[in-house]
């Protein structure tokens, strides 16, 4: 009985033993084939354990490369600081978690998230066991995130316009503050926790709170609104907004505000021309809708606002007669290829039945993101009376010019009265032209400027017919921007609204502006800009923005018309005033083309000057400044030999502003 008992206790014991070796090697089989690193270090950081196959696949090593060495001979230069003290930390029966740098066989780094423990052996020996994760690659997810995010934040704190994030209180949650207090005067402490509806303009709140509210329906806003500034006036904003949902999942608005302030300012100043206008003034659309018109319109056509909006040229039979349709069919053309055409003079009927002559002049307008063209009917029905009576009174006048010399008298001292009303109206045109032509210059920089952004694919990708056409667009509204620029520097010296800015200044300073401006023009046509005459440092009385577009109109047009040669500037002082002299071996121009030089719109009939884009004011307007500093200009030219333009600039202004 005893002897069986100790035999079972045997088996009992061999039992245990073999389960505790198959639970040993399983345990071992599940550490060896972890997708991460278990170390063991001893006391002094030097390897004791580690399962070789995840080091191997993680850092390349075998058994034998770490063993018995300092774990610090593999930690990045940057990190040991860091992980000498998590050690520390952990043998004083702390636990860590700290992410750090080891360095992989073939020299690259890998990042591990590590936990640090200490325990003791079965012999009662102090031992840490490391449990590394590798997470290079969310290290380097994160840490382009973050760079992504620096970006975007330069970005955003470096753009023209004002960037908001709001919360669902309406409250500001961001702002780029570098353009806040450059737009609105105001700092991040101004503004963040703060309900933007303290900001908003009066009559602007209610829409804000309706968007905000509706958004159920719909995410975007796009509005146009007022913007309190620090300094108590008002800042017009274009709105656009839209919702999200930020990584919370906490709904949040992103607005962007662009100031378009300027835009409303210009817009309010033509409302205030439109209305107070003399001359009858209706905006038509393209499908020949009349969008509105001024009050004069009443009385000079005889209908009112109400009667005239939203009817079309095929139900205003009496003002828009054939002549007129055909206008427009030209204007629609013209919109296009930037050619306008002369205003006309036609007789139109008014809703009472009389007959009227006016003269109508048409233009481009953007307004409201819309183009329209604008008419303006100019009654010259006493105009035309006074040619039907100047015609009259020359067909009478050998035959009654004894008898009817008081009637005549009387009819010519009617005519003077007849041209003063002409020559008034003109000067009025003149004024007003000068006046509009600003005006007309702001929806030509949208144009421009839109154009741009889509040319540099800020709103996406376009293709080569779409790049050609926008293209297009560009070169025409510039095209109209410098005509209209010309028109209303002309327009501004025949009203006597330009004025010089009288300044001495650097003579050798502006040539060599223009020079370097136009160097990439003539550098690509491989010609020599040469200038004589200013090898010392001369001084001139002018006005410099003026005497440099005299200078620059002159040079870069013999750049346009020199196909191979040289330009030449010579520069002379004389006794009361200076002489320059532009002088190229250009195209030429033939004498029967000599006094289209300096006409307003004319230009030489050539297939090379065709070629070259060009108003037809450059000369005009470059005439009329030189004029302005008592100077003359005049030119010499030999058709394909080249042309010399010869102006003087007068010294008066020297003896005037001298004492200054």
């Amino acid at each position: 009985m005893n002897e069986n008992s100790d035999i079972s206790n045997v088996n009992h014991n061999e039992k245990i033993k073999y389960e505790k070796n198959e639970s040993k090697e399983n345990y071992q089989c599940i550490i060896e084939n972890l997708n991460d690193l278990v170390i063991v270090l001893n006391k002094d950081g030097r390897y004791e354990y580690i399962n070789e196959i995840s080091a191997y696949k993680l850092l390349g090593y075998n058994r034998e490369d770490l063993i018995g060495k300092s774990m610090l001979n593999f930690v990045h230069p940057d990190d040991i600081e860091r992980v000498t003290n998590s050690l520390q930390e952990v043998y004083s029966n702390k636990e860590e978690i700290i992410e750090s740098r080891y360095k992989h066989k073939d020299g690259n780094w890998i990042w591990f998230e590590t936990k640090l423990k200490t325990f003791k052996d079965k012999t009662g020996n102090l031992k840490l066991l490391s449990i590394s994760r590798e997470i290079t690659k969310q290290k380097l997810t994160y840490k382009k995130l973050k760079k992504n995010e620096e970006r975007y934040r330069r970005i955003a704190e470096n753009i023209n316009d004002l960037i908001l994030i709001l919360n669902t209180k309406i409250e500001f949650e961001y702002v780029n503050e570098k353009i806040a207090l450059k737009l609105i005067g105001y700092r991040n402490n101004d503004l963040i926790g703060k309900s933007v509806l303290n900001y908003i303009h009066p009559d602007d709140v209610e829409q804000v709170i309706n968007f905000f509210e509706d958004r159920n329906k719909s995410n975007d806003i796009i509005t146009e609104l007022r913007f309190k500034h620090k300094k108590e006036h008002w800042i017009w904003f274009e709105c656009r907004g839209k919702a999200y949902y930020d990584k919370s999942g906490i709904l949040k608005w992103f607005i962007i505000l662009k100031n378009i302030t300027e835009r409303k300012t210009a817009e309010e100043r033509y409302q205030f021309i439109f209305e107070k206008s003399p001359n009858a003034i209706l905006l038509i659309n393209f499908k020949g809708i009349v969008i509105d018109s001024n009050t004069i319109s009443e009385k000079i056509l005889g209908y009112d606002k109400d009667f005239l909006i939203d009817r079309s040229f095929e139900e205003l039979t009496d003002i828009f007669p054939m002549e007129i349709k055909s206008f427009f069919k030209k204007i629609f053309k013209a919109s296009f290829k930037g050619e306008f055409p002369e205003p006309i003079e036609v007789e139109i009927k008014k809703k009472e039945g009389k007959n009227i002559w006016v003269n109508i002049q048409a233009s481009l307008l953007k307004i409201e993101n819309e183009t329209l063209i604008q008419f303006i009917f100019q009654d010259i029905t006493q105009k035309k009376k006074a040619e039907l009576l100047e015609e009259e009174f020359k067909d009478q006048l050998e035959s009654e010019v004894k008898s009817r010399t008081k009637e005549l008298n009387d009819a010519l001292e009617q005519q003077k009265h007849y041209l003063d009303q002409i020559i008034k109206s003109s000067q009025f045109k003149t004024e007003f032209m000068a006046s509009m032509s600003h005006e007309l210059r702001t929806p030509l920089n949208a144009i421009i400027g839109f154009t741009d952004l889509l040319l540099e694919g800020i709103y996406g990708t376009l293709n080569p017919e779409q790049l050609d056409f926008l293209k297009d667009i560009k070169s025409s509204a510039e095209h109209q921007f410098d005509m209209i620029k010309h028109i209303l520097d002309i327009s501004k010296i025949e009203a006597g609204q330009l004025t010089l800015n009288i300044q001495k200044f650097s003579l050798n300073s502006i040539v060599n502006q223009i020079k370097s401006s136009l160097k990439p023009l003539y550098k690509k046509k491989d010609l020599k800009f040469k200038i004589k005459g200013l090898e010392t440092e001369k001084e001139i009385y002018a006005d410099p923005i003026r005497f440099k577009e005299i200078l620059l109109n002159l040079v870069s047009n013999a750049v346009k018309y020199t196909i191979e040669g040289k330009i030449t500037l010579l520069v002379q002082e004389k006794y009361d005033y200076w002489l320059f002299k532009v002088r190229d071996t250009g195209i030429g121009i033939a004498t029967k083309d000599y006094n289209l030089i300096f006409k307003e719109f004319k230009r030489v009939d050539s297939p090379y000057v065709r070629s070259v884009t060009g108003t037809g004011l450059g000369l005009s307007l470059t005439r009329r400044l030189i004029n302005l500093h008592g100077g003359e200009i005049n030119f010499f030219s030999v058709l394909g030999a080249g042309t010399t333009f010869t102006f003087s600039i007068s010294k008066k202004f020297e003896k005037k502003y001298d004492h200054h």
